[in-house]
């Protein structure tokens, strides 16, 4: 009787971890397959991403996010584009070159949006960019 218990017990045992196994092994197929083509992200989804990316610094990555996102009229995102774009390669690395007027132009749009965070940064810029003649740098 404590024979057939015993071969009850491992039975049971074993199919308990063939089946946790397999179920793992589910998991971790469907998490590493290609990412669904038809999904449509929205901006602020694509913002949250781009966040996710600076965190594990790649900053590529991050910057397509942002891109795409202040496209789609993000002010957030056009705001962190703005100051990505305006730190370039100090923060960032080989991955981001600095371009002080398309900042500006990302700067504009989410300042237009009721940005303050972005009317600072312009006023910062203009007088940056302010050259010795007095014209803009970017025109």
């Amino acid at each position: 009787m404590a024979s057939e218990l015993n071969q009850i017990a491992s039975g049971s045992l074993r199919w308990r971890i063939g089946l946790s196994a397999a179920l793992c092994l589910a998991a971790a197929l469907s998490a590493a397959g290609p990412p669904d083509a038809g999904v449509v992200l929205h901006a602020e989804q694509r913002f949250q991403l781009a966040l996710e990316a600076q965190a594990a610094r790649d900053y590529r990555s991050m910057l397509e996010q942002l891109r795409q996102a202040a496209a789609e009229d993000n002010a957030e995102a056009q705001e962190m584009l703005g100051m990505v774009l305006l730190a370039g390669s100090t923060l960032y690395g080989s991955a981001i070159k600095a371009d002080r007027c398309e900042a500006r132009r990302w700067m504009l749009r989410a300042a237009a949006q009721g940005s303050d965070t972005a009317r600072v940064q312009l006023a910062f810029l203009n007088r940056l960019r302010q050259s010795p003649a007095g014209r803009n740098a970017c025109d």
